[in-house]
Parts: C-alpha cells; structure tokens; sequence
C-alpha cells in the first residue's frame, strides 16, 4: 500500500510539481510558489517515512520503527498547517479545476484536513496497539493521496469526472476492507473508523463544490 501510494503521488503531481515543465495534464499548473514547494517536500518526506517505517515492521525492527515514529508524528504536525496555508494559498494561484471557482475549490484540502488530523491523533494514541496502529496510520495515509488521485488524467474536468476520482481514492481501502475480511473474518473497529470519516469528507466536499455554499465562507478563512 505504500508503495502504491508513493506511485500515484509522483503521477498525480507529476505535471504541478515532481516533473514540472516536463510532464503536461490538462490541468492548471500555476508557477510554483516557496509555500508550495515547502508543503510539496514536507509531504514527500512523510510518504518516504511511512514507506519505511511499514518496512521496518517488515523487516523486525520495532524498536527502531517506534524511534522514528516519533519523528513521523512531528512531521505529521507540521503537515496541517501547511496543508491549510497551502489551501487558502490556491485562491491567489487559482489552479482550481474548470467547474469550481478558488473560493469553493479550498473545500477539497480544507474538508480532507479535520479526517488527517483525527486518524494521526488516534494513530498515536493507539501505538501500542498494532492493529489499530497501523489500520490508523494507514487511513491517515490514504487521505492526503486524495488529492493526487484527483488530479490524474483519467476522468473528464467535470464536477461528475471529479467525484468519481473522490470515489477511486476512497476505493484505496478496499485491499484493507479484503484483508481484515481474510485475517480477521470481520472489519477492524479502526478500519471502519477510517473508510466512514474519510467517506463523510468526501461527501461533504462534493456537496460544498456542487452547491457552492463554501464560497462565501471560505472569503473570510485567515490567509485568503
């Protein structure tokens, strides 16, 4: 799952980031800014590190994978307020898909942010328990790929293209939903946690960008 993660990152950002100039979408790609670049590094990095510290676990080194996690939570911190600031910050680049507006797109990323927090805080407070721990960390994981899964080229820039790549990203947690059906022969408490918040975001931010009620709100957000 990590590495299927790490992949659909480097495709998704491929033309507004990692391959900037090289690699073209039929997408807007505004100049790069310090922030984004910044928020773009920050969340490579907690990519990599979730990639190994699933490797440590793999590879018997727990001690070493609860060391790093430490550092792995900082940087998961650090990540919600540059997932905002970068947010708020699109409204100026406006690199908004062709039926939203830079007000209401910031639902996509501001929506997403409150079911980070939460499976990364829960992620902690469950470390000792390895499987919630790592169904937790997982989820968290999966909902910041979102954005790179809406980006890829494979829907029409429609409100409908787009909620279906919202449910392709959700869909990343059916191989967890399979093997907790295969070892467990029943769903995980934090599995289910993890599918049902990251479904209501979703949700909630098709309906903000259907309806446009987030618009108006979004005006007064800090940083706009």
């Amino acid at each position: 799952m990590a590495i299927a993660m790490i992949v659909l990152t480097l495709i998704g950002f491929a033309p507004s980031f990692y391959f900037i100039g090289i690699v073209h979408y039929p997408r807007p790609n505004p100049t790069l800014t310090p922030l984004v670049v910044a928020h773009g590094v920050l969340f490579s990095a907690w990519m990599l590190l979730f990639a190994a510290q699933a490797g440590l676990i793999a590879a018997n080194r727990r001690d070493l994978h609860r060391r790093l996690g430490v550092a792995g939570f900082l940087l998961a911190v650090l990540l919600v307020p540059m997932i905002y600031l970068a947010a708020v910050g699109q409204v100026a680049r406006a690199n908004q898909m062709p039926f939203s507006d830079p007000l209401n797109w910031t639902a996509v990323p501001l929506f997403l942010l409150p079911a980070f927090i939460i499976l990364i805080w829960q992620g902690w407070k469950y470390r000792r328990d390895p499987a919630a721990h790592k169904r937790l960390m997982l989820g968290a994981a999966l909902v910041v790929v979102q954005p790179a899964i809406g980006r890829l080229p494979i829907a029409p820039p429609v409100l409908s293209g787009f909620a279906f790549l919202n449910f392709l990203a959700w869909s990343m947690f059916v191989p967890l939903i399979l093997w907790d059906q295969r070892s467990l022969g029943r769903l995980h408490w934090a599995t289910k946690f993890g599918a049902r918040l990251y479904a209501v975001c979703i949700v909630v931010t098709l309906v903000a960008l259907a309806t446009g009620f987030w618009g108006p709100i979004a005006a007064h957000l800090p940083g706009v």
